[in-house]
């Protein structure tokens, strides 16, 4: 499996250089760039991860989130950002499992942390979004079939079908119920 790539962009030779070195070591494939490289790479589209110092020109800061703007929503990349603070600017509709704000320069493990477990979220977010997404269909499913099984006076043959649907509805949603129990906590 090819390392993943991690595009820092800093201006500041103090915390690329460290940071360089220790991703690498990780196993990562690394690309330094200051502010105006880094939003000419980023104009090719998103890298799997970015690491983003927040000490850059304000304007080059606002550049960047501009260029990561449409990659924003369930295809938001893993986007660290150093000396961010408590709510540093992020591009608007970035997904919230696709950010962390880490002090400068950042602590080696913290560093490491972050990127595997954004990484991490961000291979399991298509099945979480799957499920989401399926939930209220299933959800409106079963109770319009046990709406539909409510009348009576079905003739026998509707009857064992508006049954099975009732099922088969039941099994759907304790399958998702099951799923949803087993991934603990959102």
């Amino acid at each position: 499996m090819p390392a993943a790539r991690v595009l820092v962009i800093s201006e500041d030779d103090d915390v690329a250089g460290p940071l360089e070195a220790l991703l690498q070591r990780a196993g990562y494939r690394v690309e330094v760039l200051g502010g105006r490289d880094g939003v000419e790479a980023l104009a090719q589209g998103p890298p799997e991860t970015l690491v983003l110092d927040r000490d850059l020109p304000q304007e080059i800061y606002q550049q960047i989130l501009e260029r990561l703007a449409p990659a924003a929503g369930r295809s938001s990349c893993p986007l660290v950002i150093l000396g961010g603070g408590a709510t540093p600017p992020l591009p608007q509709g970035w997904h919230e499992d696709a950010f962390a704000s880490l002090p400068r320069p950042p602590q080696t493990g913290e560093i490491l942390a972050t990127i595997a477990g954004l990484r991490r979220l961000v291979f399991y977010r298509r099945y979480r979004d799957l499920v989401h997404d399926l939930s209220q269909p299933v959800t409106t499913l079963h109770a319009l079939s046990r709406a539909i099984a409510q009348p009576p006076s079905a003739a026998g043959a509707s009857r064992d079908t508006v049954d099975r649907l009732v099922q088969e509805a039941e099994r759907l949603m304790t399958l998702l119920e099951n799923f949803q129990r087993g991934r603990g906590p959102s």
